[in-house]
């Protein structure tokens, strides 16, 4: 087994590194609880509750950095949500540690073959923070315009609906804001931001029909004093022979009273609880807003910092090359070159299959004893053998070697498989199929020259054999060139 610290072999039996002194239990508990956490996640987004499926996966990869499937869940997850700049960072990192059979290649593919696509992306993040800045100047008309036209590029854009809604709350427009918050749980089923905005529109209407309520009451108050009033006096009329002035003067004066008393003390109450509640409200909005805004800016920071780390990345990569190159370039350093390159590569993989281990075993015995003389050289010789000795005993039969070749072929990964069909050609030279796909590749290949000799070797080995008359055209064919 590998060390995942070191890279160095290790006995599972022991369960201890004897490089690094790594303990493999703690690597098996990591790897439990990360994916524990995963399962989580991907129950909770088969459920669309993507906020909460969110967090579970970034408790995985809290614990297990290298959790691939997580990782490539999360920008899934992301990218539903409408923020495909997270989504692209997760699949980045994603493909960092895991290069080949990667679905987070596919996913990035499928994001750079949609270029119209991914700039209605980017042009709603634009617009949305736009709007950010926008309504940090007290530009909230301008805000909404910008947010309309960012949903219309990217529907499933949480952020931006929430923040919509939050101007259209702020403004007293209840149904727009909740149309918006409903648009959005209809994406995450239970994002908490949605139904928290929910909670407060539902409690902000109750307020609104209690104040309109008690207004109501204190208007039907006053119209029966009147009405009392005017029937009171009607029927003094009636009952009296003579008006008595005294009488009229005071019910005149009461009703007057009475009109004072509601326009000076109940209006001025309501409207400054109308204007208290509109000021909590401008506060709390601006507390949203202020989040919002750190929010962002720890995501450039994280952004900016993934950057940094793909840069420091791509230099070591590049510093790595450019020692291997010097020490091609060396006097007779070409296979000590392609052997120290073919082990890094599997350096890079978790484990390593046996068609490898032989074609490494072949790279170490083309390493002469004049490049053996760099003390470098066989440094590096002897640190491979340690890593990888099985490589001195691993054996492949012939059709083996020509069923990893042909696999290899049929992808059109010619070049890797013409060394395959070498080395089972190597074993047997009765191997009608792998001499066919040998002459085949080196055609292909563009070494029309061996091709040919190849093609002749066939006709002579096998005059009746299975491909004979395709490799009479082809030999008819290069002989005209």
């Amino acid at each position: 087994m590998i060390c995942p610290k070191c890279g160095a072999n290790m006995i599972i039996s022991k369960g201890v590194c004897a490089k690094c002194g790594y303990d493999i239990e703690v690597n098996r508990q990591t790897r439990k609880y990360s994916c524990y956490f995963y399962n989580r996640g991907l129950e909770k987004a088969r459920n669309r509750d993507l906020s909460g499926a969110a967090d579970m996966l970034r408790r995985a990869l809290k614990i297990s950095k290298k959790n691939v499937d997580a990782r490539n869940l999360l920008g899934l997850v992301y990218c539903e949500m409408g923020d495909p700049v997270a989504a692209i960072q997760e699949w980045i990192i994603s493909r960092s540690f895991l290069e080949e059979n990667n679905p987070a290649e596919r996913y990035l593919s499928m994001m750079r073959s949609n270029p119209a696509k991914l700039d209605n992306l980017n042009t709603a993040i634009r617009k949305y923070n736009g709007a950010v800045d926008a309504v940090a100047h007290d530009g909230d008309d301008l805000a909404i315009l910008q947010l309309k036209k960012a949903v219309s590029l990217n529907p499933k854009f949480i952020r931006a609906w929430q923040m919509l809604a939050l101007i259209y709350m702020k403004y007293g427009q209840m149904d727009k804001a909740r149309a918006c918050l409903r648009k959005t749980l209809a994406i995450d089923v239970t994002n908490t931001t949605s139904m928290k905005y929910l909670r407060e529109i539902r409690a902000m209407l109750r307020a609104n029909r209690k104040l309109k309520l008690s207004v109501e009451a204190a208007e039907d108050r006053e119209e029966e004093a009147e009405v009392v009033t005017t029937k009171t006096y009607a029927s003094y009329l009636e009952e009296q022979d003579h008006i008595d002035y005294r009488i009229l003067i005071s019910l005149l004066v009461g009703i007057f009273l009475g009109i004072m008393v509601v326009y000076f003390l109940v209006v001025p109450g309501v409207k400054t609880g109308m204007r208290q509640e509109s000021k909590e409200k401008q506060a709390e909005f601006a507390e949203q807003m202020s989040k919002y805004l750190t929010d962002i800016d720890a995501l450039e920071k994280e952004s900016q910092s993934l950057r940094n780390k793909i840069d420091m990345q791509e230099t070591e990569l590049e510093a790595n090359a450019a020692e291997l190159e010097d020490l091609r370039n060396k006097a007779g350093g070409i296979n000590m070159f392609n052997m120290t390159a073919y082990y890094l590569g599997m350096k890079q993989k978790a484990e390593v299959s046996k068609d490898e281990l032989f074609i490494l075993q072949k790279r170490l015995q083309a390493v002469s004893q004049e490049e053996l003389a760099n003390e470098k050289a066989k440094q590096i010789y002897d640190r491979v053998l340690s890593d990888y000795p099985d490589a001195k005993s691993v054996t492949m039969t012939s059709s083996e070697l020509y069923e990893k070749g042909r696999a290899l072929y049929d992808k059109k990964n010619y070049a890797d498989a013409l060394e395959y069909f070498i080395y089972s050609y190597e074993k047997s030279a009765d191997n009608e199929k792998n001499m066919y796909y040998l002459a085949l590749t080196y055609q292909l290949t563009g070494d029309t020259t061996t091709a040919l000799r190849y093609y002749n070797e066939y006709t002579e080995r096998f005059p009746e054999g299975e491909f004979i008359s395709s490799v009479n055209k082809a030999i008819e064919q290069l002989k005209k060139k």
